[in-house]
């Protein structure tokens, strides 16, 4: 059993929960994955007991899911407010917050934080549209 802490709360998450793939290998080696996704490195808060949040960053992103990087980690199944910064794709140095429902599918121990890979469970079309401006700039 692991505890990760953050200022509101102790979470602990069963070594099983912990590594928990987040889907199982095709015959062929590949993943199950759906649609392509990219890297970034975008700013990402996940709500936490309004009105209190989690900083971290969004590490890929695909139509159905996001990969995050957070110092906490979350029980396989819960559901997640999350607003990730994504840049003006006709100004860069312009941020459009971008809000969705995720829900934890797996999360993964790296050094001292928790690769957190979820599936998109809501997002209103503008948000959509706009990941899938970036995704498709590959």
């Amino acid at each position: 059993m692991r505890t990760a802490k953050s200022d509101q709360q102790e979470i602990q998450v069963s070594d099983t929960e912990l590594f928990t793939s987040p889907a199982p290998a095709q015959a062929s080696g590949g993943e199950a994955r759906q649609s392509p996704r990219i890297t970034v490195a975008w700013r990402a808060r996940v709500m936490h007991q309004p009105p209190h949040f989690i900083e971290g960053r969004a590490l890929n992103v695909s139509e159905q899911g996001v990969g995050l990087l957070l110092d906490v980690a979350f029980p396989v199944g819960q559901r997640l407010t999350t607003a990730l910064a994504v840049p003006d794709p006709a100004d860069r140095s312009q941020i459009k917050p971008v809000m969705l429902q995720l829900k934890v599918i797996f999360n993964v121990a790296s050094g001292d934080m928790f690769k957190i890979g979820t599936q998109i469970v809501q997002i209103d079309d503008a948000g959509r549209q706009l990941l899938r401006h970036w995704i498709s700039k590959g």
